[in-house]
């Protein structure tokens, strides 16, 4: 059987059928290619095109999976290289500039691969298209229009400064970080777990609870008694269907409780774990840091990497910001495993695939060499695990005396850190109670 998603070449077919024109509501053609791009992911290219009053557009959309949680860019546009950055905008993502009161919505250029200029540029052709007209019909809306264009074009200039913000629901938005695998300190990237008008917006709310439901009457949540592992049904990440998620609470030695959540889809075969904290966010941020002086004991190390933690490697100039890779509970080396799969896999298009520079596939190339070396034992080097949220842990082989080569700091967070964590706004004191009474 011939696979329905292809790799990209000029000898693959093209799927053609007729379609309706909704401008003149006629039949049109719509010309259709699934096809992959290399390191990134599946795409559908679509090309309609309408005889008879030539109405025709074109759009990209993925046919990947969504990602398990949303995506937020946020970047600060100050240099010219800052308007040549690389963006990825599925038919999910939106775009506002606050300087401006700019939004590009969801139906607007969706399915967009291009530069943040670009974006502007197309903003700004579309808004013209009919300022003729405008100017002899409305010519106070042309007016208003000028104005903003005079706006827009003061930040194609850079004549000031502004914020690009990218939100996808999807998590299939990218914006090139061309600092990888360093931080950037002018791309903020947030991972977030979509709300229930995300859910609804990419279809996937009446799935779950059909799914749910159905499973509920069949009784298949249940719960083994021997292993205390409870089971119950979800969707998969992967094809939308109904799967398990198997999760039990297990207690890390002088640390706290954790839940280890496990997806298996038995029809697509897809499988995910993640580890959520049990308790609840620590009074205090912390900070652990460790020197590795052994490779064969530290790589062995237990660690948990919860999802609100930044984990950093200064020797390598890397730096993971909250959301990465989600929770784990794994060890050192299985973690450093899962980092160079990320950078190596389909997430990294500006690192490995076509959208990538040379100058970026060779950082990337020599980073995931001295992975490679921290792994095999010819590297020592430092990692740090910073979590706000106080849930991240690396295991203390000498506990419960000191660890030489762990340093364990706890800090009180700053607001920021309070608004990321969604509690700065929390009232966890004498709540229900009425001011003034």
């Amino acid at each position: 059987m011939d696979p329905i998603i292809v790799n990209l070449s000029a000898e693959e077919p093209v799927h053609e059928m007729a379609s309706l024109c909704m401008e003149c509501f006629k039949e049109g053609n719509t010309r259709l290619m699934l096809t992959k791009i290399p390191y990134f992911k599946e795409i559908i290219i679509s090309s309609f095109k309408c005889e008879f009053c030539f109405n025709s557009n074109n759009s990209v959309q993925a046919a990947s999976a969504l990602s398990d949680q949303g995506c937020r860019f946020t970047l600060d546009v100050q240099t010219p290289d800052d308007l040549n950055r690389q963006v990825i905008k599925s038919e999910w993502a939106c775009i506002t500039i606050p300087e401006i009161e700019l939004e590009i919505p969801r139906e607007a250029q969706k399915g967009s691969s291009s530069t943040v200029e670009g974006f502007l540029s197309k903003t700004k052709e579309g808004l013209m298209m009919q300022q003729e007209r405008r100017s002899s019909e409305l010519p106070e809306l042309a007016q208003q229009i000028d104005q903003f264009l005079a706006r827009l074009d003061s930040l194609l200039d850079l004549t000031v400064p502004f914020t690009f913000i990218l939100e996808d629901p999807s998590g299939n938005s990218f914006v090139e970080n061309p600092s990888a695998p360093a931080a950037d300190s002018q791309l903020k990237s947030e991972h977030y777990v979509r709300s229930t008008e995300d859910e609804d917006l990419l279809g996937i709310t009446h799935v779950r609870e059909a799914n749910a439901a159905e499973d509920a009457e069949r009784g298949m949540v249940t719960q083994n008694e021997h292993s205390e592992v409870i089971s119950f049904p979800a969707m998969c990440n992967a094809c939308g269907k109904d799967a398990e998620c198997n999760m039990k609470e297990v207690n890390i030695p002088f640390f706290k409780n954790i839940i280890l959540m496990a997806n298996v889809c038995s029809h697509c075969g897809f499988k995910d774990s993640e580890v959520k904290t049990a308790g609840g966010i620590a009074e205090k941020g912390q900070k652990v840091t460790l020197n590795m002086t052994d490779s064969e004991m530290d790589l062995n190390r237990d660690i948990l990497k919860s999802e609100t933690a930044h984990l950093e490697i200064p020797e390598l100039e890397l730096a993971m910001t909250s959301g990465s890779l989600g929770g784990r509970f794994t060890t050192i080396e299985g973690l450093l495993e899962q980092i160079k799969n990320q950078l190596n896999g389909i997430s990294n298009p500006f690192g490995f695939g076509d959208s990538a520079t040379q100058s970026g596939k060779s950082k990337m190339n020599a980073l995931v060499q001295r992975l490679d070396d921290i792994t095999s034992g010819k590297l020592l080097t430092t990692i740090i695990v910073d979590d706000p949220a106080g849930n991240s842990y690396i295991q203390n082989l000498y506990a419960p005396d000191d660890d030489p080569n762990l340093i364990v700091e706890h800090y009180t967070r700053t607001d920021e850190d309070d608004d990321d964590l969604g509690i700065k706004q929390m009232k966890t004191e004498n709540y229900g109670e009425t001011e003034g009474l």
